[in-house]
Parts: C-alpha cells; structure tokens; sequence
C-alpha cells in the first residue's frame, strides 16, 4: 500500500483502503484512468488489478448496480452472452455463491438482452462481496506481479550504460529488493551526455520501484593508476575487483544486503566463470546475477519490455569499454591478481575521493 501511495502521489483520488485482501483505491470522476492504470501495470507485487464499481452489501442494490455496470461501456453492450461468478469472501454474507449467480444473473437476463453461457461467455462478470463493500467488475488487467520492492531489503546496482544491467535491476525490483544504483563514470570521454543517459536509465526504472538513488562515482583515478601498473589483459578484471570495493562503501552507507550486476555465464571475457569468481572474491556482501544463465536476446527482449532498451543502444563509452584488452584473460587465477593489485595506490585514491562519493539526489518520477 505504501508503493501504491508513493506512485499515485500526482494522482487524483478519494482515499486507499483494503478490503478482505485487497487494496481497494477509491477514484472519483476527476481521476485519469489510462495514467492510473499505466502506474499500476508496473508496480511489483500486483499480480493483476480491476477497475470495479462498488455498492453496498444489499442484493437488491448489487443487482441493480450489476446492470448499471453493464451499460457502462459501449464494449459491455456491444456483448451477447454473459456469466456471473460471485466470490464471497465475506462468509457472513445471506447468499452463498450458488445463489448469488442465480439471483444475479436472472435479473440480469430479466433486464438486457443478455443470454446465459457458462462456458464460453463474452463477459464474466464478477461479484466480490467484501468484508466492507461489495465490487463488481469485469476485466482483469495483468500486472508485473512479483513481490513489493522494499520486502526483500535494499541491494546496490552497479549499472553501466548498456543493455544488462537496467534489465538486471528491474529483476531484482520485481522480487522485492528496493535498488540503490551507482555508475562508474569514466571521465576521460563521459561528457555531461554520458550522465543523460544514466540518469534517464534511472528514470525510466523509477517507473517500477518508486523514488529512487543514483550514485554517480569518479573513476578517472583509478583508471590512470590501473593502466600505468597493470598489464592489458587483466585491467578489465582489477577494475571489477576495485568497483565491488567502492561499491561497498556505497552499500553500508545505504545499509543494502548484497550487490546485483548484470553478468551472464560467458557473455563477455570477464565472465567466464574463473574471472567471476576471481572478480566476485572482491566482494564482502553477496553479489546476485539474475542475467546469470539468459542469452542475449532474451535480455533484449526483456528491455524492451521495460522500456530501457532504446536509452541504452545510444553510444556511450564506460569505464568497463575502455578497459577492455584485444586480448583479455579469460582464466584469470587469484593469487596473480592480488599479487597485481599490491602495485596499486587503491587506498590513498578511495581516501582522495570518498567525499565525492555521494547521491546526485533523491529521484521520484
């Protein structure tokens, strides 16, 4: 109820309540149903939704409201045959469910030109009888389903410019995580359009979970520092290693669980799983890949479900790009890698630069 609040803010209302299980959100005629109904579509933990006239619990009234629903759309009218399902989760109620279906639908047989069929009706109508009202509906609008963001905890996604890692995200918004996100800004050809991008990548995924963090963390530093001491093949590995670190500062600042990435088995050098396990051993909170065993056009069928994918194919160079050797590792061992590492000056750059480690803002869409 908290994320449907948050989400209708700019919505005009009368009040939300539940009912037996339900969050009911009670609209009046100023209230814009396409936008109402766009928002609701993409709330994880909404399975599906109606838009259902109400009354009050007298038969006489649910019939005659059951006819009035009928005439409400030209659709409704435009039907020949109909049944009617009564739902009863108010036990208390006179009529059982049997009995419902048959007082409802004689009156409705007595009262339009509407023939009876129980197999293959062009409308069902529905007849919910509440602990508080009684709702008559129709139409069942599909949601993202899933469980509330926020059930699960607050996890941080590292999100790049591409197309995996909003697609990633979304997974974890859609199994209860709350995501905070941080991008690795790579200063030397990221322009003010580079930090578009992102944050319209963090815009569109708002749309989902509600108000929103991005961190946007200067990696011009490191990058100099990785490329003068650590040879080509391995930089794109050291500078995962060096962004779970940084990450982490990030993560207990926002008291998140884990971390989510976009990472698919072999999709690229530096997830094979040697290199994943020598990159993930740099992390002190689990790291999580929904991405882990889809292809690539499976994610991409996925952003464009979300509506990310055309933010994301627009060029932009980030750090991970301009690390990536002709030649990678692709069997990366740890003891080589840390013994590298040794070389670098990792602790006096996160020390220079931890003060501009920091949200851009708080951001609702």
């Amino acid at each position: 109820m908290k994320n449907v609040e948050e989400m209708l803010e700019k919505i005009n209302y009368r009040k939300i309540y539940k009912d037996s299980g339900k969050i009911v959100i009670d609209i009046n005629k100023n209230t814009e149903a396409l936008k109402i109904k766009k928002i609701l579509k993409n709330i994880p933990g909404i399975s599906n939704f109606m838009f259902a006239v109400s009354c009050e619990k007298d038969i006489e009234k649910i019939k005659e409201k059951t006819i009035e629903f009928i005439k409400l759309s030209e659709e409704n009218q435009k039907r020949k045959t109909f049944k009617i399902e009564a739902r009863r989760a108010d036990k208390k109620f006179k009529l059982k469910s049997p009995e419902i279906n048959y007082t409802i639908g004689e009156y409705v047989l007595e009262n339009t030109e509407l023939k009876v069929d129980v197999h293959n009706p062009d409308m069902e109508v529905v007849v919910d009888i509440g602990s508080k009202n009684c709702f008559i509906y129709s139409e069942k609008i599909k949601g993202v389903g899933g469980l509330p963001t926020g059930t699960a905890g607050k996890l941080v996604s590292l999100i790049s410019g591409g197309i995996d890692s909003p697609v990633a995200s979304f997974m974890m918004m859609r199994r209860g995580a709350k995501i905070v996100f941080v991008h690795f800004k790579n200063k030397t050809i990221s322009s003010g359009a580079g930090d578009d991008k992102i944050k319209k990548l963090i815009e569109m995924l708002s749309h989902f979970q509600g108000k929103s963090k991005l961190y946007i963390v200067p990696f011009e530093e490191f990058q100099k520092e990785i490329i003068a001491k650590i040879p080509s093949k391995n930089r794109m590995i050291i500078y995962r290693r060096i962004m779970f670190r940084l990450a982490e500062i990030i993560a207990k600042k926002e008291n998140a669980k884990g971390f989510v990435t976009g990472d698919s088995l072999s999709q690229v050098a530096s997830q094979t799983i040697d290199n994943i396990n020598v990159i993930y051993d740099a992390a002190n909170l689990p790291v999580l890949a929904p991405l882990i065993g889809i292809n690539k056009q499976e994610t991409i069928d996925l952003s464009k479900q979300i509506n990310t994918y055309e933010t994301s194919i627009i060029p932009y160079q980030d750090c991970c790009s301009f690390l990536i050797a002709k030649h990678p590792e692709t069997r990366a061992k740890l003891n080589e890698i840390v013994e590298q590492e040794k070389n670098l000056e990792i602790d006096r750059i996160i020390k220079k630069n931890i003060t501009k480690i920091k949200p851009i803002s708080a951001l609702s869409f």
